[in-house]
């Protein structure tokens, strides 16, 4: 009787074993799917994104630093899942260091590289124009509605540039009405109060730039009577 139950005690204990071992391998095959499940939805994030600019017209450069040894290291990795998934425990790299880490880089280097995109792409698209003659010209009531209006239009435009969006080619549209609106309020910029000639100039700065014949002395007066001469850039080419 006694070594009856011994035996059988004996047995349990090897069947609990067996079983508390058999949990251990799936936690460990767990954890590693979550670990790996996180990083696949951060770089498929990144994937889409970029590939959502591309459809914009706003090409990003990104290429992933020692992507080839990331692909190895993934291979080796489904082939022990598939053969040994226990052994997933202590893989012949370090895991988080040599693989997970650096695909979380990855994928944070491509949502850098969208920003600072998205950032030049507003910046090379925008609108040019003073803010030191916007504010004097703002001064002047006749032109105070237009000067909102344009001073509007570039919030929007400093808004949009700040968060790369979620719909770029709805965003580029945006971005292309907002330029045409400021274009159209600099361009019905009139007053009885301002020489023509000035009217002209200023209307010139706001697009490609006013060529320097424009320059006159008549509107060289009217700028540096309001100290506004010191605003103005010259560019060659």
């Amino acid at each position: 009787m006694l070594l009856e139950r011994a035996t059988g005690l004996a047995t349990k204990i090897s069947r609990y074993q067996t079983l508390k071992s058999a949990a251990k391998e799936a936690e460990i095959v767990r954890t590693r799917a979550d670990q790996l499940g996180q990083v696949s939805a951060l770089l498929a994030h990144a994937r889409d994104a970029l590939s959502r600019f591309t459809a914009a017209g706003v090409i990003v450069e990104f290429a992933p630093a020692q992507a080839d040894d990331l692909l190895e290291k993934a291979r080796r990795l489904r082939v022990i899942a598939s053969e040994a998934p226990a052994a997933l425990a202590d893989p012949p790299f370090n895991f988080a260091h040599e693989f997970t880490n650096r695909l979380r880089g990855i994928a944070t280097g491509a949502d850098t590289a969208i920003q600072e995109r998205w950032s030049h792409f507003i910046a090379e698209n925008s609108p040019g124009g003073s803010d030191e003659v916007l504010d004097a010209l703002g001064k002047l009531p006749q032109l105070r509605d237009g000067v909102t209006q344009i001073r509007q239009c570039r919030q929007k435009i400093k808004l949009l540039a700040a968060t790369p969006p979620a719909d770029p080619v709805q965003a580029v549209a945006q971005l292309r009405a907002l330029v045409a609106e400021h274009q159209t309020a600099w361009s019905t910029l009139t007053t009885d109060n301002l020489p023509r000639a000035v009217i002209l100039f200023l209307r010139a700065c706001a697009g490609e730039g006013a060529p320097v014949t424009s320059l006159t002395e008549e509107v060289r007066d009217w700028l540096e009577a309001r100290n506004l001469l010191g605003s103005l850039r010259i560019r060659i080419g």
